[in-house]
């Protein structure tokens, strides 16, 4: 089910990740991807990615929407060392 967001909107992600066992570990990077349709030419889709910061256990980033167009974009969250993302949809709204 994806996450309703006003379209121009700044969201923030926050990641934490965890190893074989459950247990919380901090990788040394991670990184937030997402793929959108331009605001200027919604049937073309571009990816960006963007560095999280790590503050304590958790990993943070955020994004401006204002460069996509109303509807639905993707995500996916990679920690450096991790088998395999998080992912999740965005849609967004006017």
């Amino acid at each position: 089910m994806p996450i309703n967001a006003t379209l121009g909107s700044t969201l923030q992600f926050t990641a934490v990740f965890f190893d074989a066992n459950s247990v919380i570990t901090v990788p040394s990077s991670a990184t937030l991807t997402i793929t959108y349709p331009l605001s200027s030419d919604s049937l073309t889709t571009v990816s960006c990615s963007i560095g999280m910061s790590v503050v304590g256990e958790f990993f943070t980033a955020t994004w401006g929407s204002g460069v996509a167009a109303l509807g639905l974009s993707s995500y996916s969250i990679s920690g450096a060392g991790q088998s395999s993302p998080t992912t999740g949809t965005v849609k967004l709204i006017s």
